[in-house]
């Protein structure tokens, strides 16, 4: 195409950008790589690109808008961390776009690249269980968009992130069952590939380690991290000739899927089997269960707080928070001396 009528969208299409790179490239963004821009600025000139000047002007002023994609709003978890970003960002005139994945690395990769079609600010990201999108954030990195992971974080990537320990409190939970009277303790993990699976999985085998208690693969499964997978991994440690006697489960949602799960089996909790879970969620309080709070509000603050200070200054420093977090210990994991049957 050579006519004076080629589009952005055009240039973007010649060039094999997203037609965000292409607006901020034209419009003198400091935002994108040099080499970006001047393989945009000579594309348009090849094809005598000529801007529409309302258009541009509208262009130079911020949208005001920032992106935020999570993986669910099943569970209290994420709705409370876009609470927190709101806090923030709303009383500074921003307004937030949020998307949900799903749990789908394809529906991600689509929501971030609409946000970033609507000329958002910044993106704040959980990934979802199966991400496979290290590719697209480095290519968001490279161009400079703004960007801060929460929770769920591609350790790969050279990001922003506001997490908790969770290789810290995982061995905590861990070590709080050793500590009542517990040794054959399961573990239901999440996805594989998650950093929080990873990060929990290795906390549980330091704690067994600390405390000379041999890992049997035997109670290890890795479930995923939604609730209806509990049932899996139930079936798969009840039909083990020798049963747990506790279970530490990837986050709340499994361990009170596994608490429903026993409880129609006839057991008891924890007179049969104890269940401690992570993330302390609402359902997790009312039934009793031994779990991690994390501070979901505050989570959502700094990284609004983290995402605001690259909008700003794209110059500023790669920052990781991680906040620290509580084990709230309930009836569900009583020490076996205090369990009456």
């Amino acid at each position: 195409m050579t006519s004076s009528n080629a589009t952005i969208k055009d240039i973007a299409k010649a060039l094999g950008v997203s037609v965000a790179t292409v607006s901020r490239a034209l419009n003198g963004s400091h935002e994108i790589h040099p080499l970006t821009k001047e393989k945009v600025l000579a594309k348009a000139e090849e094809l005598r690109y000529k801007p529409n000047i309302q258009a541009r002007n509208l262009l130079k002023k911020r949208s005001n808008m920032i992106g935020v994609v999570v993986p669910e709003f099943i569970t209290f978890f994420f709705p409370e961390i876009i609470i927190g970003i709101q806090e923030i960002v709303n009383k500074l005139g921003y307004q937030v776009l949020i998307c949900q994945s799903n749990e789908s690395s394809s529906l991600e990769s689509k929501n971030v690249k609409m946000l970033e079609e609507s000329m958002v600010e910044g993106l704040i990201v959980s990934v979802a269980k199966n991400s496979k999108n290290i590719d697209l954030y480095q290519r968001l990195i490279n161009e400079h968009m703004p960007l801060v992971f929460v929770n769920r974080v591609i350790s790969e990537l050279n990001v922003s992130q506001v997490v908790i320990d969770d290789r810290k409190w995982a061995f905590k939970v861990t070590e709080h069952l050793i500590k009542c009277g517990y040794r054959r303790i399961a573990h239901l993990a999440g996805n594989e590939y998650l950093s929080v699976t990873k990060e929990r999985m290795q906390g549980y085998l330091n704690a067994l380690a600390a405390y000379d208690i041999p890992v049997n693969e035997n109670l290890i499964m890795y479930v995923g991290v939604q609730q209806e997978r509990a049932k899996a991994g139930i079936d798969y440690l009840m039909n083990l000739k020798e049963k747990p006697d506790a279970i530490f489960a990837i986050n709340d949602p499994i361990a009170v899927g596994c608490m429903l799960e026993l409880k129609q089996r006839g057991m008891k909790i924890p007179e049969d089997i104890a269940v401690a879970g992570f993330s302390e969620s609402p359902i997790g309080r009312i039934m009793e269960l031994t779990s991690v709070f994390q501070p979901t509000f505050e989570i959502g603050r700094k990284a609004a707080t983290l995402l605001l200070k690259q909008i700003n200054n794209y110059d500023a420093p790669t920052e990781t928070i991680t906040l620290d977090a509580k084990l709230n210990v309930r009836h569900s994991t009583l020490p076996l001396f205090k369990r009456v049957r």
